[in-house]
């Protein structure tokens, strides 16, 4: 060991074909139910499928979609209270199809999700729902004069303040954004922008505050173009256009957005580089954006549909990835440690494991939800908290090829090492190079709350880490 005084607990890693273990060292058996590595949930059984995830507290988060009940496909929530899920009635507006996209909320009595209904006649309606903490209640909402209008995204900032965004079809038979803001009264649109004269659409929406907000998706220049990205911000009077960037001059689009503490926006998306789709991440603010490099599968590929924080330095990405001429998708989840993305591993189902969204919580806790062939999928994290008092909890459990996360806390520098003194992690002074075990992490120093991943990729053997302090 060195100098520094050690938290004073020791992290206990224990990679054999039994799985990984990490614990204090006075801990005595029993692992957590939110794993440090992401690891699926059982949902309800049933042709159900989600598009979109909200967390409103650990034990507080939701998931909204649709089931098909025999004859037509109807709006679905499931709430999971930090034990199991369990599906929660959802009125559904008439007779034919329905869908929730999104959902947000303020607080556990105060959530809302929004998507589409299909009428009688074929016409696509706006569809808005809401929880009051004991049911689900649709709330009319407006629709521009069109045969279709869709809502895929929500954002809650405050019990008279939330935000809805997707798009309609206008005469000339050209996709339009479309948002809608709640004043605690009513719904009611909002003007939006679009560039250019083809298809624009709205697939994100974020909101840092009431004067901050932010929605991203996707704009063409003419009928029939290819999709380029799409960023507005709305300053507390008016939506404005964002320029962001392209890569590789063909067709991209942006599905999740998320605000920062610091002011700085992160997106996510893909881009087609005339082989395969890449995965897209976009970092900026009202100024403009700049593409950020993520860690794709080569020679496959990848597409990130939603995108969470935890903390500055503690971004997850979700979506899935591909071989090239398959369909046969995988999910994927990247992580962001406050430098660069590096893939994770997740969980996956039998065949077809499709992403649709993602949220976190503070802590390094983290949900992503989204569909196999036959079922729901939902899994999630917990990232380690290290800290001058030492590891929460004090023991964890992960299998052999996982990545399992730590977040470290607090103002003085943290290191990790094993038990014959090599370093495993330094927050004062980490070299680049890939989360494994035995190498250094990744990033730079912290002041705020960070996490880093060790993934167990090494042959069988018991690791005794030690976190100390400076």
């Amino acid at each position: 060991m060195t100098s520094a005084d050690p938290i004073g607990r020791a992290l206990v890693v224990s990679l054999g074909v039994a799985g990984l273990f990490i614990s204090a060292a006075s801990a005595v058996g029993g692992a957590t139910a939110c794993r440090p590595a992401w690891s699926e949930m059982p949902t309800p059984p049933g042709a159900n499928s989600f598009y979109g995830v909200a967390a409103i507290t650990q034990s507080d988060v939701w998931a909204v979609g649709s089931h098909y009940d025999g004859v037509d496909d109807r709006p679905t929530a499931e709430h999971f209270d930090g034990i199991q899920w369990v599906i929660v009635n959802v009125p559904t507006q008439g007779p034919s199809g329905a869908y929730l996209r999104g959902v947000a909320g303020v607080s556990g009595t105060d959530v809302w999700a929004a998507g589409y209904w299909i009428t009688t006649s074929g016409l696509s309606n706006t569809l808005i729902e809401h929880y009051d903490g004991i049911s689900w209640t649709i709330v009319p909402s407006p629709n521009p004069p069109s045969s279709a209008s869709y809502l895929g995204t929500v954002a809650a900032v405050a019990t008279n303040d939330v935000w809805v965004a997707g798009h309609y079809l206008d005469n000339s038979g050209v996709y339009r954004t479309l948002v809608e803001h709640w004043d605690g009264t009513s719904w009611m649109i909002a003007s939006s922008p679009n560039a250019g004269n083809g298809d624009n659409a709205l697939n994100g929406i974020a909101a840092a505050s009431s004067n901050d907000i932010w929605a991203v998706g996707y704009q063409s220049s003419a009928p029939g173009a290819a999709s380029s990205t799409l960023v507005l911000h709305f300053d507390g009077t008016i939506w404005t256009i964002v320029p962001s960037p392209n890569p590789g001059g063909l067709t991209s689009s942006l599905a999740g957005v998320v605000a920062m503490a610091d002011g700085r926006i992160w997106a996510a998306g893909f881009y087609y580089d005339g082989t395969q789709g890449r995965t897209l991440l976009l970092h900026g603010d009202s100024s403009g954006f700049a593409a950020v490099p993520g860690e794709d599968f080569p020679g496959e590929g990848n597409v990130l549909n939603g995108i969470a924080a935890s903390g500055l330095g503690d971004i997850f990405a979700a979506g899935y990835h591909y071989p090239n001429g398959t369909s046969d998708y995988q999910g994927l989840i990247e992580h962001y440690d406050g430098k660069q993305w590096r893939r994770v591993s997740s969980a996956q189902g039998a065949s077809y494991t499709y992403l649709s969204g993602i949220t976190a919580q503070s802590g390094g806790a983290a949900w992503a939800v989204g569909n196999t062939l036959t079922a729901t999928i939902a899994e999630s994290v917990c990232e380690i908290q290290v800290s001058e008092a030492g590891f929460v909890p004090e023991a964890a459990s992960a299998t052999l090829g996982d990545t399992v996360g730590w977040t470290i806390t607090g103002s003085s520098s943290h290191r990790l090492v094993d038990a014959s003194g090599m370093q495993l992690f330094d927050s004062g002074s980490r070299a680049p190079g890939r989360p494994a075990c035995r190498s250094r992490s990744h990033g730079a120093r912290h002041r705020h709350p960070k996490a880093s991943y060790l993934t167990s990729r090494s042959e069988p053997r018991r690791i005794e880490a030690f976190a100390t302090g400076e």
